[in-house]
């Protein structure tokens, strides 16, 4: 489970009860905590569970304080015990592989932080199916930050009878081309600067960004209990993720009303434009809780999710005109530095070599070679150059 719910609470968030219905509760200031963070679902994949234990942080630090140092495991209540290991700071995944089975017994968490306090989760159970029939890609046109946009809207479609409530993440991975194809680049020698034969692709990239939203649905009022045409991602014709070629997997977890009724209130906060004002401190209360100590505030939920996942493909001209394409992400303009500056930039990799400059200074300058800030020829800086092995061409 990605920390993208968590960074709204750990900074300002409320204290409320998420059992039940939502109802409106009344906002009060206090002082920011050092509060445990948890943030765990194990599913019915049969692969090592992930747990992540971090700290509250104050806006404006660069992140979460990762927890390290504590003993984690998962109790089935008919009496498995799964142990975690911290394999990265605040990161910890279950010692072996297993899988959370439907209509067993519950699953508990328990945490002993490396300070010896305890913490634990309230039982929770996999009792609900998740089951992704269809996905669609369709036009559409939606309000990136109260400007309507065209773009395309990715939408999903559950099964029938499965669970009422989901949460939703995706890992969009795209391709990326620079902006120019040369074939060569500058080199050092003896700290004179001279050219050479490219040895790796730096033209054709992959680029892979996790969710970081908020995203749930619910089919508790629609008759056949399912989600249709649910929009999980939309990508503005502009963004150039699209450029090319795009592919999309989609994970679809099921909630309990209990944990959906918490991450609605997240996306709540999330959306509210006075998120990050001086009245907004407070915790939300999920399932997690101190043993030795009622009052202490933890945040976070465990929850138990069937999980399924799939996978699209297309390419920008399945849609629209190549002469429609999103611009170049950067300000490419060619330049000719003289020998000074261009050393300096060659020495820091701030440029790439587009030609040898031919005869006196012009409007792009009086150096001996045109160049470009690197991001314009080596598409490194934004991914990696080999292409993953789920990739379809």
């Amino acid at each position: 489970m990605r920390s993208y719910a968590i960074k709204y609470i750990v900074v300002f968030s409320l204290l409320i009860s998420v059992f039940g219905c939502v109802e409106p509760f009344d906002i009060e200031t206090e002082n920011l905590e050092s509060a445990l963070v948890i943030e765990a679902t194990i599913t019915n994949e049969y692969k090592k569970q992930e747990i992540k234990l971090s700290r509250t942080y104050a806006l404006g630090d660069e992140g979460p304080n990762p927890e390290s140092g504590a003993q984690v495991k998962v109790v089935n209540l008919s009496g498995d015990l799964y142990q975690f290991q911290e394999e990265e700071p605040g990161v910890y995944r279950s010692s072996q592989e297993f899988s959370a089975e439907n209509n067993s017994s519950s699953y508990q968490l328990e945490v002993i932080t490396s300070d010896g306090k305890t913490y634990a989760s309230e039982p929770v159970k996999l009792d609900a199916s998740s089951e992704i029939m269809e996905m669609d890609i369709v036009k559409s046109i939606q309000p990136i930050n109260g400007v309507e946009k065209e773009g395309l809207a990715l939408t999903v479609n559950s099964g029938e009878n499965d669970s009422k409530f989901y949460r939703y993440t995706y890992q969009e991975t795209y391709e990326f081309r620079s902006l120019y194809r040369i074939p060569f680049k500058f080199i050092l020698e003896n700290g004179v600067i001279d050219t050479a034969p490219k040895t790796e692709e730096e033209y054709l990239c992959y680029v892979t960004r996790d969710s970081e939203s908020i995203i749930i649905s619910s089919s508790s009022n629609i008759v056949n209990e399912a989600v249709s045409d649910f929009p999980v991602r939309f990508l503005s014709k502009e963004n150039p993720a699209i450029s090319y070629r795009y592919s999309l997997l989609v994970k679809q977890y099921s909630l309990s009303r209990e944990a959906y009724t918490f991450y609605e209130v997240l996306n709540e906060l999330s959306g509210s434009e006075s998120l990050f004002s001086q009245n907004q401190p407070g915790f939300v209360n999920g399932n997690v809780f101190s043993v030795d100590n009622p009052n202490e505030k933890v945040l976070g939920y465990f929850s138990v999710s069937a999980v399924d996942s799939h996978r699209v493909f297309f390419n920008f001209t399945d849609f629209y005109d190549r002469t429609e394409r999103p611009p170049y992400p950067y300000n490419c303009t060619i330049t000719r530095p003289e020998y000074p500056v261009l050393l300096n930039a060659v020495e820091n990799d701030a440029v790439s070599l587009i030609s040898q400059a031919n005869g006196g200074a012009d409007s792009e300058g009086m150096g001996p070679y045109r160049v470009v800030p690197k991001p314009c020829v080596d598409c490194r800086v934004f991914g990696v150059n080999v292409k993953p092995d789920f990739w379809e061409d």
